[in-house]
């Protein structure tokens, strides 16, 4: 009976060191299946980032400070008050984002309307959202941003509610886009930057821009920022 005891008892401990490396063994993939599925979310990310940037690099080398005019049979172009690169429109409300596209699109106050829909956007969106009304406007642009994945760009608001951007031309004529923007494979918008203080100061613009990720996180300015310079 005694030698029946010491048996079992081994074999309890057997299982129980079985159990053990069970747990640790899916501990351990599940660990690995996790940093492999960030990686392969933040090397999609830095080929959305490098997308954009070869977007911005055509609106400037080619000099794009024009856009296609949609009122227009043969198109012609509408000047763009010189910009070298789309606005650095980054923490705008959708008023101040109305009035600022009127002044760079040398329209008439009130000429540009974003949806009703779109009152209580997240200005965090506005930076994102202009950078790519920017890009696409510009037809060799916008070939290049229809690389971007299809499950990255987003017209959602910050009320869940599909926004739009309707410009009303000099002739009368009135054109609606949706108001698109970037996001990163963890859900949060791509934010873009031209100025390195929020007052936009001439003074502070940067030789080129930025386009930064928040990483998987989801906070701006930490370790694992993903940006267009790094």
């Amino acid at each position: 009976m005694k030698s029946d005891a010491n048996k079992t008892g081994l074999t309890l401990i057997e299982m129980l060191i079985v159990v053990a490396i069970i747990v640790i063994l899916t501990t351990m993939v599940i660990g690995l299946a996790g940093r492999v599925t960030d990686q392969s979310k933040e090397q999609l990310t830095r080929n959305t980032i490098g997308i954009l940037t070869s977007a911005l690099r055509q609106f400037h080398d080619y000099e794009y400070r024009y856009i296609d005019n949609p009122i227009y049979t043969p198109p012609q172009r509408q000047f763009y008050l010189g910009l070298d690169f789309p606005l650095d429109c980054s923490g705008f409300d959708v008023p101040t984002l109305q009035m600022t596209l009127d002044n760079s699109l040398g329209l008439a106050a009130g000429s540009v309307v974003i949806n009703p829909a779109a009152a209580h956007n997240d200005p965090d969106y506005s930076g994102c959202e202009v950078l790519y009304f920017f890009l696409s406007r510009v037809s060799e642009c916008r070939k290049t941003l229809d690389k971007i994945d299809e499950t990255l760009t987003t017209s959602e608001g910050a009320n869940n509610q599909p926004m739009n951007i309707a410009i009303t031309y000099s002739s009368g004529a009135v054109k609606v886009y949706p108001l698109l923007r970037v996001i990163d494979p963890w859900g949060t918008t791509l934010r873009y930057k031209y100025y390195d203080n929020i007052t936009l100061d001439p003074h502070s613009k940067l030789t080129f821009p930025v386009i930064i990720s928040a990483g998987p996180d989801k906070r701006f300015g930490t370790a694992d920022d993903i940006s267009s310079r790094k």
